[in-house]
């Protein structure tokens, strides 16, 4: 079998995140989902090298890989897009293209450390167009868009980058349900693209639409492997709140 994009063996950070493990493969979207304080959000942090992990391993095609900081979760591929993305997602006051960009500015530098404006405004562009974002003109500052707009700017800059691994903590939280529909399309196309999806989400249709698989979490440890396909609403929803 191919080697899994992610594996995570038996994991311990924070004050109660324990024995974790899991595998991602390159395609899959994985759902992880629990009760606030399941340590759900926790799980997405330790991976991006915002909070420390103290035990266990991370392997990033089959390789261990030492995740200590952001900086090191980016190096390794690894894109993470917050719950709160306008306090830590988003630059406000500055321009929707900049936003796009901030991640990728350095790629696009020539040998003379000098951008060429033309291939940044192609990029810009490039990434308006594909995430249909909704604005007169990409100069503009990224909070005269509407929420649904925003979040596609936050998606917009992490996908500029080109991560293996993307980790979308609420993706739909405060959009409208056109807006929802699309990104769930676009998590499946990234998915179909080879790119391996971690989503966290409450949002119990949201998972039975776009998950492979869904890890049930409970005070710091995943406690059920769930399928889609053998579960619904109801009995998820169920499942969520037992204790």
């Amino acid at each position: 079998s191919q080697t899994a994009l992610l594996r995570v063996d038996t994991l311990a950070a924070g004050k109660f995140l324990q024995d974790i493990s899991f595998e991602l493969r390159r395609g899959e979207i994985v759902g992880v989902t629990g009760l606030l304080g399941s340590g759900r959000t926790e799980l997405a942090l330790s991976l991006f090298g915002m909070l420390p992990i103290e035990q266990g391993t991370v392997q990033i095609d089959g390789k261990a890989v030492q995740i200590n900081s952001i900086q090191d979760a980016i190096a390794h591929g690894i894109g993470y897009v917050p719950e709160d993305r306008l306090t830590e997602g988003l630059f406000l006051e500055q321009s929707i293209g900049r936003n796009i960009i901030v991640r990728t500015i350095d790629s696009l530098r020539g040998s003379f450390g000098l951008t060429d404006p033309q291939q940044i405004e192609g990029k810009i562009q490039h990434w308006v167009d594909a995430l249909r974002i909704k604005t007169a003109n990409p100069a503009l500052p990224v909070k005269t868009l509407s929420g649904g707009n925003q979040q596609r700017v936050v998606l917009a800059k992490w996908l500029a980058s080109q991560p293996r691994l993307l980790i979308l903590n609420g993706p739909t939280v405060g959009v409208d349900i056109g807006s929802k529909n699309e990104l769930h399309e676009m998590i499946k196309d990234l998915a179909g693209q080879g790119m391996g999806l971690l989503v966290i989400s409450d949002d119990i249709p949201e998972l039975l639409q776009v998950c492979n698989r869904i890890l049930l979490m409970r005070r710091g440890k995943i406690v059920e492997e769930i399928s889609p396909s053998a579960t619904n609403e109801n009995l998820l929803a169920a499942k969520l709140v037992e204790d």
